[in-house]
């Protein structure tokens, strides 16, 4: 029986790699080869609204949540006009 292929391909252009660990095991990578492609390096990675770093201290998540709890903020106070009579 054959087996079916499959046909995933992977999307160079979006694809990315990350390498995690301590700071001591965590050195400058350059691209990484995979079949016929070379992928990027990134130093953080968001996937289900997490955003996660190499070194696994969430600091890009935290700060992430800051800018948008901010951007919120001034949302509210530029839709928050009071009026004194």
């Amino acid at each position: 029986m054959r087996r079916p292929t499959s046909r995933l391909q992977l999307n160079a252009t979006k694809a990315q790699v990350m390498w995690s660990g301590s700071s001591q095991q965590l050195k400058p990578f350059n691209d990484i080869p995979v079949l016929t492609t070379q992928l990027k390096v990134a130093e953080s990675a968001r996937d289900l609204g997490v955003t996660l770093d190499s070194p696994l201290s969430l600091s890009y998540q935290v700060a992430t949540l800051c800018q948008s709890g901010f951007y919120q903020l001034r949302q509210l106070r530029s839709d928050c006009t009071i009026t004194y009579s």
